[in-house]
């Protein structure tokens, strides 16, 4: 696929967290990243998909180069609250909504394209 000077905007949200799926879209995210001159990613998570950016995430490294080359994690404060979490559970790049769903409505309401990861 050819670069393009065109902005693109996509949301991922990742609600699994199975090692397969976290790796495959771990992939999926660098796949991006060099498929595009200008794009805006965000990976959203909420239920056992919060796994993927807690402090002891096996991914810490990569995420952490994702985040520099601008990806930004997102994470949903209703899944926060269910399982007892706080901002200090996760590694220092991730932003904390107030609920996923909503999150991604607005996103797509602003025209970001929205992929479910792991489908």
């Amino acid at each position: 696929m050819e670069k393009s000077l065109t902005a693109y905007k996509v949301i991922i949200q990742l609600s699994n967290n199975e090692v397969l799926v976290q790796k495959a879209t771990i992939g999926q995210l660098n796949n991006i990243l060099n498929a595009f001159e200008k794009i805006s990613v965000e990976v959203v998570m909420n239920g056992l998909g919060i796994d993927l950016v807690l402090q002891e995430s096996p991914f810490t490294n990569i995420l952490e180069v994702q985040h520099q080359k601008g990806i930004q994690f997102t994470v949903c404060r209703n899944t926060l609250n269910q399982k007892n979490l706080t901002a200090s559970n996760f590694l220092p790049f991730v932003t904390i909504v107030p609920s996923a769903l909503a999150h991604i409505i607005i996103k797509q309401h602003e025209g970001w394209s929205y992929i479910k990861a792991g489908s």
